[in-house]
């Protein structure tokens, strides 16, 4: 698996009693870490002890500093940089209720030759008949010219996309050929809607029915799979015009900020793990989604995005295959 994260932040989490609109708060701990979805996925192939490199995009202002981050972590990561700073993404979390407010920043503007830069870097990276998980957003600056290009280089080197990213981004990778993608139910329903995207809630009537609705139109859309993950209730895939569902395996849960990332990363691990990646037909698709939900309840019950426990990840896998 390589991890394309290309538009990561400053991750400052803020813990407070009560969080409140208007109000002048003091927050008695603040934690700040490197941060964004590819960063999680990496922290989950760390922990798991599985080949997992990253390739960051990072500013020259700050790219230092953020860098530092991740060799503090024991992360293996390589970074290709755009003339700015990394933006900042600021959690709220409210202590004893597990309510975590999050405000990502939209982050920096890049060019041509910038991004140019980043796709030379992913060549030389890239192995064949591998999984490339293009996590999170993109910069200002990138086209939908440029996810395609992304999408070609990827597959010209004999080997699957997958992108968790935001839903406009997300579409662009649909209309251009992309592999596997997974969006959570909000980011889902607003592709397929053309809803905006500045803002989720996290509705969960009838989760399960809407996630897999939602995973059989995106595949009608263009993804070969696709996986919906709808939070506490579990995540549908679909693949060849069927779906599967996993339910959502319960835990002590102390934060669910970054579950996806980590489903994501167990998900594409399992699915190396079962051979060829390209022949779709062959893989055990529920095999790989149990496996990624697993990963997510220990996500979860860490409290901190991307730190997994592995056996704890056995231990849950082997409930839910229990589970049928």
């Amino acid at each position: 698996m390589l991890i394309l994260n290309p538009n990561p932040c400053f991750s400052r989490t803020l813990k407070l009693a009560h969080f409140e609109r208007g109000a002048v708060m003091r927050a008695p701990s603040a934690e700040v870490r490197a941060g964004g979805k590819g960063i999680d996925a990496a922290r989950v192939g760390k922990s798991l002890q599985r080949r997992s490199p990253l390739l960051i995009f990072i500013g020259d202002v700050d790219g230092d500093q953020y860098s530092q981050l991740l060799i503090d972590e024991g992360v293996d990561f390589k970074s290709s940089r755009y003339k700015g700073a990394i933006r900042v993404a600021t959690m709220y979390h409210e202590i004893g209720s597990g309510v975590t407010t999050i405000v990502n920043e939209e982050g920096p503007s890049i060019v041509q030759s910038e991004w140019d830069g980043y796709l030379a870097e992913i060549q030389r990276e890239i192995n064949p008949g591998e999984i490339v998980a293009s996590m999170g957003s993109f910069p200002h600056g990138v086209t939908e010219e440029n996810l395609a290009e992304l999408i070609e280089l990827v597959h010209k080197n004999n080997s699957l996309i997958f992108f968790d990213t935001a839903p406009h981004f997300l579409l662009w990778a649909l209309n251009h050929g992309a592999d596997i993608v997974s969006p959570n139910l909000d980011e889902a329903e607003a592709v397929i809607k053309g809803d905006a995207e500045d803002l989720f809630r996290g509705e969960s009537t009838n989760a399960r029915s809407r996630a897999e609705s939602a995973a059989l139109a995106l595949c009608a859309m263009g993804a070969k799979v696709a996986i919906v993950h709808a939070g506490a209730t579990g995540c549908a895939l679909a693949y060849a015009g069927k779906t599967i569902f996993v339910p959502q395996i319960q835990v002590q849960v102390k934060s669910t900020v970054g579950a996806g990332d980590s489903l994501a990363a167990g998900f594409i691990l399992k699915s190396e793990e079962q051979g060829f990646v390209t022949d779709l037909d062959s893989m055990d698709w529920k095999l790989s989604l149990q496996y990624g939900s697993a990963t997510a309840a220990a996500a979860c019950e860490m409290g901190r995005s991307g730190d997994v426990d592995p056996s704890r990840v056995e231990q849950l896998f082997t409930e839910l295959m229990n589970l049928g």
